[in-house]
């Protein structure tokens, strides 16, 4: 699991095992506080495998900058 800050919102990028395949994939959670309120965003359902965990929590870490740069 990968935690950063990026813009001011919390990323918790995270790769899941799937041992049939024995590739992992990416996900992540961005979560905020704006005017007093918590909000999140998730990042879940991708078909894209890698073969280290590292390279799913760096593809989502890639997603979520993304997004958050197209959601101010």
């Amino acid at each position: 699991m990968a935690n950063l800050y990026y813009r001011e919102r919390l990323i918790i990028a995270y790769a899941s095992f799937y041992q049939s395949t024995k590739q992992w994939s990416a996900g992540a959670e961005i979560s905020w506080k704006r005017d007093g309120r918590r909000h999140s965003h998730t990042i879940s359902g991708l078909v894209d495998r890698f073969k280290t965990a590292e390279e799913a929590e760096k593809f989502a870490i890639q997603l979520a900058t993304a997004w958050i740069d197209a959601n101010p």
